[in-house]
Protein backbone atom coordinates (compact mmCIF):
# COMPACT_ATOMS: atom_id res chain seq x y z
CA UNK A 1 0.00 0.00 0.00
CA UNK A 2 1.33 3.10 -1.16
CA UNK A 3 1.88 5.89 2.05
CA UNK A 4 -0.19 9.26 1.53
CA UNK A 5 1.63 12.60 1.33
CA UNK A 6 0.45 15.91 1.57
CA UNK A 7 1.98 18.87 -0.33
CA UNK A 8 0.93 22.68 0.44
CA UNK A 9 2.28 25.54 -1.67
CA UNK A 10 0.42 28.03 -2.69
CA UNK A 11 1.53 28.09 -6.15
CA UNK A 12 -0.57 26.06 -8.38
CA UNK A 13 2.72 25.17 -11.07
CA UNK A 14 4.62 23.89 -7.97
CA UNK A 15 2.34 21.96 -6.36
CA UNK A 16 1.43 20.27 -10.00
CA UNK A 17 5.09 19.24 -10.53
CA UNK A 18 5.35 17.94 -6.89
CA UNK A 19 2.20 15.93 -7.36
CA UNK A 20 3.12 14.54 -10.41
CA UNK A 21 6.81 13.51 -9.07
CA UNK A 22 5.47 11.86 -5.82
CA UNK A 23 2.39 10.26 -7.58
CA UNK A 24 4.95 8.86 -10.54
CA UNK A 25 7.21 7.51 -7.58
CA UNK A 26 4.01 5.31 -6.42
CA UNK A 27 2.69 7.51 -3.42
CA UNK A 28 -0.28 8.73 -2.91
CA UNK A 29 -0.91 12.49 -3.21
CA UNK A 30 -3.43 14.99 -1.79
CA UNK A 31 -2.15 18.82 -2.63
CA UNK A 32 -3.67 21.55 -0.96
CA UNK A 33 -2.81 25.74 -1.43
CA UNK A 34 -3.55 27.20 2.65
CA UNK A 35 -2.33 26.41 5.86
CA UNK A 36 -5.73 25.98 6.68
CA UNK A 37 -6.17 23.11 4.16
CA UNK A 38 -3.15 21.67 5.50
CA UNK A 39 -4.44 21.97 9.17
CA UNK A 40 -7.90 20.64 8.42
CA UNK A 41 -6.25 16.97 6.42
CA UNK A 42 -3.32 16.95 8.72
CA UNK A 43 -5.83 16.00 11.52
CA UNK A 44 -8.33 14.32 9.73
CA UNK A 45 -8.17 10.48 8.20
CA UNK A 46 -6.51 9.36 7.03
CA UNK A 47 -3.47 11.32 8.20
CA UNK A 48 -0.64 11.78 5.80
CA UNK A 49 2.61 9.88 6.70
CA UNK A 50 4.23 13.04 5.47
CA UNK A 51 3.73 16.77 4.97
CA UNK A 52 5.49 18.92 2.06
CA UNK A 53 4.85 22.64 3.11
CA UNK A 54 5.64 25.64 1.45
CA UNK A 55 7.18 28.37 3.38
CA UNK A 56 5.75 31.15 2.02
CA UNK A 57 1.71 31.05 1.59
CA UNK A 58 -0.82 34.14 1.98
CA UNK A 59 -2.61 34.17 4.84
CA UNK A 60 -0.45 31.54 6.74
CA UNK A 61 3.54 30.84 6.79
CA UNK A 62 4.66 27.59 6.76
CA UNK A 63 6.35 28.09 10.00
CA UNK A 64 2.69 28.92 11.70
CA UNK A 65 1.05 25.97 10.12
CA UNK A 66 3.70 24.14 11.63
CA UNK A 67 3.77 25.72 15.36
CA UNK A 68 -0.08 24.80 15.00
CA UNK A 69 0.52 21.33 13.81
CA UNK A 70 3.04 20.14 16.72
CA UNK A 71 0.92 21.40 19.21
CA UNK A 72 -1.90 19.41 18.08
CA UNK A 73 -2.23 15.66 19.66
CA UNK A 74 -3.49 14.27 16.25
CA UNK A 75 -1.03 15.86 14.05
CA UNK A 76 1.91 16.27 16.27
CA UNK A 77 3.68 13.03 15.18
CA UNK A 78 3.52 13.97 11.28
CA UNK A 79 6.96 14.22 9.96
CA UNK A 80 7.05 17.73 8.15
CA UNK A 81 9.42 18.73 5.42
CA UNK A 82 9.82 22.70 4.32
CA UNK A 83 10.10 23.55 0.94
CA UNK A 84 11.41 27.36 0.50
CA UNK A 85 13.07 30.10 -1.56
CA UNK A 86 14.03 31.38 1.36
CA UNK A 87 16.71 30.56 4.24
CA UNK A 88 16.23 32.58 6.77
CA UNK A 89 13.48 30.58 8.84
CA UNK A 90 15.52 27.26 9.16
CA UNK A 91 16.73 27.93 12.96
CA UNK A 92 12.66 28.68 13.95
CA UNK A 93 11.55 25.51 11.80
CA UNK A 94 14.36 23.20 13.12
CA UNK A 95 12.80 24.36 16.89
CA UNK A 96 9.93 23.06 15.89
CA UNK A 97 10.85 19.86 15.07
CA UNK A 98 10.86 20.23 10.99
CA UNK A 99 12.48 17.03 9.66
CA UNK A 100 14.13 18.14 6.93
CA UNK A 101 13.95 21.52 4.53
CA UNK A 102 14.66 21.82 0.85
CA UNK A 103 15.47 25.16 -1.44
CA UNK A 104 13.56 26.07 -4.51
CA UNK A 105 13.51 25.39 -7.31
CA UNK A 106 13.79 21.85 -6.35
CA UNK A 107 16.42 18.96 -7.63
CA UNK A 108 14.07 16.11 -8.42
CA UNK A 109 16.17 13.53 -7.42
CA UNK A 110 17.44 14.89 -4.45
CA UNK A 111 13.91 15.92 -3.43
CA UNK A 112 12.79 12.50 -4.01
CA UNK A 113 15.82 10.59 -2.11
CA UNK A 114 14.82 12.79 0.68
CA UNK A 115 11.01 11.87 0.72
CA UNK A 116 12.11 8.08 0.27
CA UNK A 117 14.65 8.69 3.26
CA UNK A 118 11.85 10.45 5.29
CA UNK A 119 9.16 7.86 4.88
CA UNK A 120 11.93 5.37 5.79
CA UNK A 121 13.01 6.81 8.91
CA UNK A 122 9.52 7.56 10.57
CA UNK A 123 8.87 3.99 9.96
CA UNK A 124 11.77 2.70 11.56
CA UNK A 125 10.73 5.21 14.69
CA UNK A 126 7.33 3.68 14.43
CA UNK A 127 8.46 0.07 14.57
CA UNK A 128 10.94 1.20 17.24
CA UNK A 129 8.20 2.59 19.53
CA UNK A 130 5.72 -0.31 18.83
CA UNK A 131 8.17 -2.82 20.30
CA UNK A 132 9.84 -0.65 22.43
CA UNK A 133 6.98 1.58 24.02
CA UNK A 134 8.97 2.59 27.11
CA UNK A 135 12.03 3.71 25.53
CA UNK A 136 13.06 7.14 25.07
CA UNK A 137 14.37 8.32 21.31
CA UNK A 138 17.83 9.64 22.33
CA UNK A 139 19.36 10.59 18.66
CA UNK A 140 17.60 11.11 15.85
Amino acid sequence: MSQYILVVDDQFAVRLFIQKALEESGYQVKAVASGSECLSLATSVPRPALILLDQSMPGMTGLQVLAQLVQDERAKHIPVIMISAEDDFEDAARSLGVRDLLSKPLDLDYFLETVEATLKRENLRNVNANCFPNQEVIAE
